[in-house]
């Protein structure tokens, strides 16, 4: 027996029940404490999973995606998953050792992680990983992750150490994720959307790439369909970007947040209608279903699947409390953000609440503001409120954008205004939240104690 890795699985099983019998969530603890114990527990606990584990990273879209991957594998095979979204090591650790028995053994055939890109690399290393999926880099949290060229160096020598008998899922529209096919020795899928553009309003995009990864040169881009992602080719070498296996086209954004299009398995196209809103998710679902195609996972049950999809909290979730509608979008980069905003112009006029945060979690850095396209909510907003740490620096950038904006609707207690902001309501009214990461979690909280007055709570 490994008794180190027998007391490490026994520590953390046991702040997982003290910290839960106190009221509290145990993510990350159990798993912290366990690998100051035994540093090699995911390695050693990941080689006892028979079908080995899949990886799930990018800038944006990784809970969605992880989820939504999850649902559609579980019809076929038994899963773990860091549902939870702690996306660091410690989050995959506490993940193992509540599935693990004492002695290291886990009841399940495959594992599915959300990874943080900075920590990408490390889990390629200790996870037995045998599908990497890789959705976008764009620019976020500077002051952590420094800028996108960083991260993609790190992945591309990670990458490089793989197994031929792993296989590759990337993004063909994004050229600095589809670039990474050369950097790897095994098989690569690629998913992408077709349509030359779509029926959301364009925004000013910030792209991160404007020359060739493979020679330096130009990069022409033949469509844009957001910030840098589109259809591209290298004015000199013969970069440019793949076909992919799995696509979509025909794309349709409904004002209820509904997306409908035609999605492309293998030249075998079918109509699909899901609840979710935006290209984001779009690209979201087209690299869940190239994970379920890759793992044999029959189309009618990927399909099936998607269409009754929930999304994570505040992802994207609607709320009714006495008759009022409410929506709750996640924003903490600018692509990501003008993603969002694009989304919601297609409202009719709204109020809207908007809290910035600058702790850790959210990034110290929220220069992003400033090329995020606000503007294109202007004329569309009845009353706006801003809060967080940061409430003034959103307030001078939504004075730049146009938005009227009163001096009495700067909360001091930031997101916890919501109930303020509920009672110049009037029914039928409809309000949009947009938090970053820490101001979810306190919204959460709020709406939490609110519950009693909730009269649909649908994630959609």
């Amino acid at each position: 027996m490994d008794l180190k890795l027998f007391f490490a699985v026994f520590v953390g099983k046991l702040i997982s029940f003290l910290i839960k019998s106190t009221g509290g969530g145990a993510t990350a603890a159990p798993g912290l404490y366990a690998l100051k114990i035994d540093p090699n527990l995911i390695q050693k606990l990941s080689r006892k999973i028979p079908n080995g584990s899949i990886l799930i990273s990018g800038t944006n879209g990784k809970t969605t995606t992880s989820r939504l991957a999850f649902d559609i594998l579980s019809s076929k095979y038994k899963i773990i998953h860091n549902r939870q979204g702690s996306n660091l090591l410690r989050g995959i650790a506490s993940t193992l050792i509540k599935h693990s028995s004492l002695n290291g053994s886990i009841n399940a055939r495959t594992a599915i992680w959300e990874v943080d890109e900075a920590v990408l690399p490390q889990a390629l290393e200790v996870t037995a990983a045998k599908h990497i999926v890789l959705l976008n880099l764009f620019r976020d949290q500077l002051d952590r992750y420094g800028e996108v060229d960083s991260i993609r160096n790190k992945w591309q020598k990670a990458l490089k150490r793989l197994p031929q008998s792993s296989t590759l899922i990337l993004n063909a529209d994004d050229p600095g994720i589809s670039i990474l096919k050369n950097y790897f020795k095994g098989k690569t899928i690629f998913f992408g959307v077709s349509d030359d553009k779509t029926d959301l309003p364009k925004v000013d995009e910030v792209g991160d790439i404007t020359h060739c990864l493979n020679c330096g040169s130009s990069l022409i881009f033949k469509t844009t369909l957001s910030a840098h992602l589109g259809k591209y080719f290298c004015s000199k070498c013969s970069f440019k970007r793949p076909n992919p296996q799995i696509s979509a086209s025909k794309l349709k954004f409904k004002s209820d947040f509904s997306t409908k299009l035609y999605l492309s398995i293998d030249d075998k196209r079918s109509t699909i209608h899901y609840s979710l809103p935006g290209l984001y998710n779009v690209y979201n679902v087209l690299a869940a279903t190239a994970l379920g195609n890759s793992l044999k996972v029959n189309s009618s049950n990927i399909l099936s699947t998607i269409k009754n999809f929930s999304a994570a909290f505040g992802r994207f979730q609607k709320i009714e409390i006495n008759d009022k509608n409410i929506f709750i979008f996640l924003i903490k980069n600018p692509t990501g953000a003008n993603e969002v905003l694009r989304a919601i112009s297609i409202l009719p006029r709204f109020h809207l609440l908007a809290a910035l945060n600058d702790n850790f979690a959210d990034g110290k850095d929220v220069s992003w503001i400033w090329d995020t396209n606000w503007e294109i909510l202007k004329n569309k907003t009845k009353n706006v409120w801003v809060g967080g740490t940061r409430r003034w620096d959103l307030a001078i950038r939504l004075k730049y954008a146009g938005i009227r904006l009163s001096k009495k609707n700067i909360y001091k207690e930031g997101i916890y205004s919501i109930k303020a902001s509920l009672a110049q309501l009037n029914n039928k009214d409809t309000l949009v939240i947009l938090p970053t990461y820490t101001a979810l979690l306190t919204l959460q909280k709020s709406l939490t104690s609110m519950e009693k007055g909730i009269t649909k709570w649908q994630n959609q």
